[in-house]
């Protein structure tokens, strides 16, 4: 039986979660701790973000008055973050239980919506449902226009110095995180012109590369990946996406060749690792 069975039975109970309080006599209270939001840990994540860039910025920055500007908006902007963490610590948390009477008609309503939805998604999975690993598209992070102004000056220094390689692979970074990949397959194929041969810089270009939407540009990614192997045969990105290619293209024994010998290189227990081995499994059933 194939585990996508069970999604309508997890959605169901999920459903009764979410129409608890219509089922209950607390119809009218608040959600319990944990259900609704919590400002204190988005202002957490915000600090510790603000501490990061602040660090960054002082092993980055060249101490002229742009530099110094962004480190002073970023130092208000966390004083301000720990100005509200500590008004929330010191403010009291008082909850209140609120009993309101059961209502037939929502109760009916909420039943029928449970079952619809439950009917449905079974339903949909039957006409255009799959089993296969759908990856998320990714969606651009909103950063902090200082950073990006850090990174733009930094550009416009390098222009200067095209020898310094580490500069440019700092920039072309930069211009992934950024969502910004044409700039930095530019950044790469700079430090290739100067600096031919440097992995990290070949590397980065192929990954880029392989996520291009032209297959062009996608199979020029994979001939770069193929030369990576050759060189470096133990290069985790490559023997990944190698992997992925031969997969595809219904090689399975390359694909499980490349992937188990990626398989002893990543460390058991992190994300990378898990990823792997799911693939390695779901190659393996696909005998």
């Amino acid at each position: 039986m194939n585990w996508i069975w069970f999604l309508p039975v997890i959605l169901v109970v999920v459903l009764a979660g979410v129409f608890y309080p219509v089922f209950s006599r607390r119809g009218g209270g608040p959600l319990p701790i944990g259900l609704e939001g919590d400002p204190g840990v988005e202002l957490a994540a915000e600090r510790d973000a603000l501490l990061v860039q602040i660090k960054d910025l002082e092993t980055t920055a060249d101490g002229d008055e742009e530099s110094m500007a962004a480190r002073a908006a970023m130092e208000r902007e966390l004083a301000a973050v720990l100005t509200r963490l500590d008004q929330l610590a010191a403010a009291p948390h008082t909850r209140e239980m609120v009993i309101v009477p059961r209502n037939p008609l929502q109760i009916s309503i909420a039943l029928s919506l449970m079952l619809l939805i439950g009917v449905l998604t079974a339903g949909s999975y039957l006409v255009l449902g799959t089993t296969e690993k759908i990856e998320p598209a990714a969606q651009a992070e909103a950063f902090p226009p200082e950073f990006v102004a850090m990174v733009e000056q930094s550009a416009r220094k390098l222009r200067d110095t095209p020898d310094d390689l580490q500069g440019w692979l700092r920039l072309a970074r930069s211009y992934v995180v950024l969502s910004r990949p044409a700039e930095a397959m530019a950044a790469y194929a700079m430090i290739l012109s100067r600096h031919p041969g440097t992995m990290d810089a070949v590397v980065g270009l192929a990954e880029l590369e392989v996520q291009s939407d032209d297959p062009r540009v996608q199979e020029e990614g994979v001939k770069r990946f193929q030369g990576v192997l050759a060189s470096a045969p133990d290069r985790p990105e490559a023997l990944w996406v190698l992997g992925g290619v031969a997969m595809r293209s219904g090689d399975r024994a390359t694909a499980l060749a490349h992937w188990k010998r990626l398989q002893p290189l990543l460390q058991s227990g992190t994300s990378a690792r898990r990823t792997v081995d799911q693939a390695i499994r779901e190659a393996e059933r696909s005998k």
